[in-house]
């Protein structure tokens, strides 16, 4: 007698935003809890495959909201000044340009799913430059933009006043590490080393220019 078939296996667990079972606003949700709680699982249930444009619309969403955030708060840090001017004049002034803020911010909103799409390609392309080179990129390039992608959602910390930039820089490191290493099988002493390789280029490029230009100074001095 044949022995039973095994039971099919449980289809595999994908990222929330990516499970077209879900609607988007749950599969949002969904995606931002699990980056927040877990981002080690979130990284693993990320496709590596698959297409940019689910992970592109998750980011600009994402972005998108942390740009109106961050104009709101100006607006709103800006025009808290405005009951105590006194005089007519001052405060004619100020709420010049006060609407002059307020129509900046308007129009970086509308532009804003630019600003992202740009950013994401542009980081993209220079941490997987810099995986290349401490050899830690065994996933191509979609996996580095689609961590780029889901790592958006450490720009949310932004709606945090005062210090929500901070909180945002250092959450975008740990998930650019954590998502870098679990895309591309490397270790996350290399991701880190990948993630940091451009801020050191930075800075050695900025103290070059400083000594070239004391130098450049101090012959000009000598010869005057």
């Amino acid at each position: 007698m044949d022995a039973p078939a095994p039971p099919p296996l449980p289809p595999p667990q994908v990222i929330p935003w990516e499970d077209r079972s879900r609607s988007a606003v749950d599969g949002l949700f969904a995606t931002v809890r699990l980056l927040i709680g877990e981002p080690g699982e979130a990284f693993r249930r990320m496709p590596l495959t698959g297409g940019i444009g689910r992970p592109l619309l998750y980011a600009i969403v994402v972005g998108w909201i942390s740009f109106a955030a961050a104009v709101v708060w100006n607006v709103l840090l800006q025009g808290m000044w405005l009951p105590f001017v006194e005089s007519a004049e001052d405060l004619a002034g100020i709420g010049a340009m006060y609407g002059i803020t307020i129509g900046w911010g308007l129009m970086m909103v509308v532009l804003a799913p630019l600003f992202v799409l740009i950013g994401v390609f542009l980081a993209a392309a220079i941490l997987h430059l810099a995986l290349l080179i401490v050899g830690g990129a065994d996933g191509g390039f979609e996996a580095t933009v689609r961590v780029v992608c889901y790592t958006q959602t450490a720009q949310l910390a932004g709606i945090v006043p005062f210090c929500g930039g901070i909180i945002a820089l250092i959450w975008t490191v740990i998930l650019y590490v954590v998502g870098l290493a679990t895309a591309h099988r490397t270790t996350r002493g290399r991701a880190l080393v990948a993630v940091l390789l451009p801020l050191i280029a930075c800075c050695g490029v900025v103290v070059v220019a400083a000594v070239l230009a004391g130098g450049l100074a101090a012959i000009l001095a000598a010869r005057g």
